[in-house]
């Protein structure tokens, strides 16, 4: 059968959306510190996958379309778990259904098909991507045997799509000289940091890329993994070990380079990009006030600039980091057929393709009765995403935890179970610090069934001593609760915040 080719302008209808999640280098912050431990393993771990699984549900609850770069089908586990041999026979169905119905559409750079190995562009040379020869084997046996999907180039005319791949990497190549021009103020906000470590990396990390980048010559391709290796990944190490250096200023660095880096397509082809809750949002960037070096010309281009910035922030307002962890791939076909599913998505289409048409803004009551609009339909959706997780006659068992944290130590109280700690009293300092409190709801989950869940995060408190009082919490409670196991936090990706 012919490959069904699309262009971006096919998906407009669609509300197509890329999901910075999906990119095999994203970490949830909290995971991302770990990896700067020197005893971490370069491999990654159950709570990373995890993450990475719920977020894809959640981009294919939040998207017409869901446009995956075809080459994590094949470097993400969140993606291939769900075709391997070993992969549940339902999930597999799935996982081919979502491709069939084009609620996934494989993202082709330089290739023609999907069953090509991947490749990506490097100074006008195709560069075959490495990969696990096994991955690829599985995915061509889904392609011939269950999967017809639709793919989606930038251009299929070979010489046009050159043309704009390269401009893709010129995005980045051009804007990573400007990171160190953000406001510290504002990003520190976006970043959730404290102003003095903002401004201490613009002038610090940020600086030293754009110094190395402008060094490489105006006509140099400035790559991702070449700024990994020079300022983010720990020396001797491969980008794709996911081992950082030490220093506070490394994972907030990373997150604005992972950032710019996967909005370069979407930025090309004109589609909304998604950030994860609790990862830097999109205006992390201040694309509107960071001086760009090819200003706006026109309104409409305007319009489109403010777009993207509009779209990722009604995401995450109306989203917000609800956990879509428990939903099976099975679960989400059934969600996408819902009325209440398909209401959702046309308001957030519709309101993001006539708030910006021709080069038009929003007003912020037109924004903000969108969102509550929009919030309402979404709450609506996600209630029957509720009831698919039940089927029939299954009664939900919620589990209550109470969490502790500070720097450097977590304590996880569950009802009716042991208490978990993870860290160590030797990474808590003596000085004055935070102490948060988070409660989390559980739907525990039964064999093939998921469970939804969420937290609420209490206003924190001041201790006057953090090891001290530590030392007083963790008497209270049996004076030893067990060491959790790979000593990793709570998942990112399962976490809904209260305010």
């Amino acid at each position: 059968m012919p490959l069904q080719q699309l262009e971006f302008a096919d998906l407009r209808d669609r509300y197509p959306v890329m999901a910075q999640a999906l990119d095999n280098q994203w970490l949830p912050a909290s995971l991302a510190g770990e990896r700067q431990r020197p005893t971490t393993p370069a491999t990654a771990g159950a709570e990373q996958l995890a993450a990475a699984s719920a977020e894809l549900r959640r981009a294919l609850v939040n998207s017409g379309t869901l446009v995956v770069n075809r080459a994590y089908f094949l470097n993400n586990e969140a993606l291939y778990a769900n075709f391997l041999a070993d992969a549940d026979h339902t999930d597999r169905r799935a996982f081919a259904r979502l491709l069939n119905d084009r609620a996934m559409v494989p993202f082709l750079l330089a290739e023609r098909d999907p069953a090509e190995r991947p490749l990506h562009l490097h100074q006008g040379q195709e560069i075959r991507f490495t990969h696990d020869q096994h991955v690829h084997r599985m995915w061509h046996r889904l392609l011939e045997d269950e999967a017809d999907p639709a793919c989606v180039r930038l251009s299929w005319d070979d010489t046009a799509n050159v043309t704009a791949t390269r401009r893709i990497g010129e995005y980045f190549s051009r804007n990573v000289l400007t990171l160190n021009r953000l406001d510290p103020v504002l990003l520190a906000e976006d970043l959730d940091i404290p102003p003095e470590l903002a401004d201490r990396m613009r002038r610090g990390i940020l600086t030293d890329i754009a110094r190395w980048a402008f060094d490489q010559g105006p006509d140099a391709a400035i790559t991702r993994n070449a700024v990994y290796q020079h300022f983010i990944t720990r020396p001797g190490t491969e980008p794709y070990e996911q081992l950082l250096r030490e220093g506070p200023e490394i994972v907030p660095a990373k997150q604005l380079v992972d950032l710019l880096y996967n909005i370069g397509v979407p930025v090309a082809a004109g589609i909304t990009a998604a950030t994860p809750p609790l990862s830097p949002p999109r205006s992390a960037l201040q694309e509107l006030t960071a001086g760009l070096d090819d200003p706006v010309a026109d309104p409409e281009s305007l319009g489109l600039l403010l777009r993207g910035v509009f779209a990722d922030a009604l995401h995450r307002a109306v989203d917000g980091p609800n956990s879509y962890g428990g939903l099976s791939l099975t679960d989400i076909v059934a969600l996408r057929q819902e009325e209440a599913w398909h209401d959702y998505i046309a308001a957030l289409g519709g309101f993001l393709r006539a708030g910006f048409a021709a080069g038009r803004v929003p007003s912020p009551d037109e924004f903000a009765e969108a969102t509550r609009r929009i919030a309402r339909l979404h709450a609506r959706m996600l209630g029957r995403a509720r009831k698919l997780t039940k089927g029939g006659g299954y009664a939900r068992e919620i589990n209550l935890m109470l969490v502790l944290e500070s720097p450097g130590i977590v304590l996880h109280l569950a009802a009716g179970e042991g208490s978990l700690v993870s860290g160590s009293l030797d990474a808590v300092g003596v000085v004055a610090g935070p102490l948060v409190m988070r409660l989390m709801f559980k739907e525990l989950r039964s064999a093939g069934r998921g469970g939804l869940s969420h937290s609420i995060t209490l206003p924190a408190l001041r201790l006057r001593s953090l090891r001290r009082d530590w030392e007083t919490m963790l008497r209270a409670y049996g004076g030893g609760p067990r060491q959790a196991r790979g000593d990793l936090l709570a998942n990112e990706a399962d976490q809904q915040v209260g305010v």
